[in-house]
């Protein structure tokens, strides 16, 4: 995947991020789930809840200890805007570009796009 494609497609997740944490009454697209996707996905998380009140996110963690032993923890993530914070979860890798392109899809903001 070229570098403008790659740039494409996190500007448009940017987009998406800020017009997700907006208030939009009238549309009945649940954005908690695309955020919660963001974030399960940067911390490789098993579940993700999401506290917007108290600004925190609860994150399950699984980490293999021995073979055949996991162990799960769980850990809190604060945060003060969390527009900016679901932006400091988006990870430029090349290797989760196909990711953040079935999301854009999912959400309607780009047509698809071939490999």
């Amino acid at each position: 995947m070229d570098i403008s494609l790659q740039n494409a497609i996190i500007t448009e997740l940017h987009n998406l991020i800020d017009y997700s944490c907006e208030s939009h009454n009238e549309e009945s697209v649940d954005y908690g789930s695309l955020h919660r996707a963001l974030i399960k996905k940067y911390f490789e998380a098993e579940s993700v809840v999401i506290d917007r009140g108290q600004h925190k996110v609860l994150l399950e963690i699984c980490t293999d200890k021995e073979i055949n032993e996991i162990s799960c923890r769980d850990v809190d993530v604060d945060f003060n805007n969390f527009n900016q914070f679901l932006k400091s979860c988006i990870d430029e890798k090349h290797a989760s570009m196909r990711f953040y392109r079935n999301m854009l899809r999912y959400y309607h903001v780009v047509e698809p796009i071939s490999a």
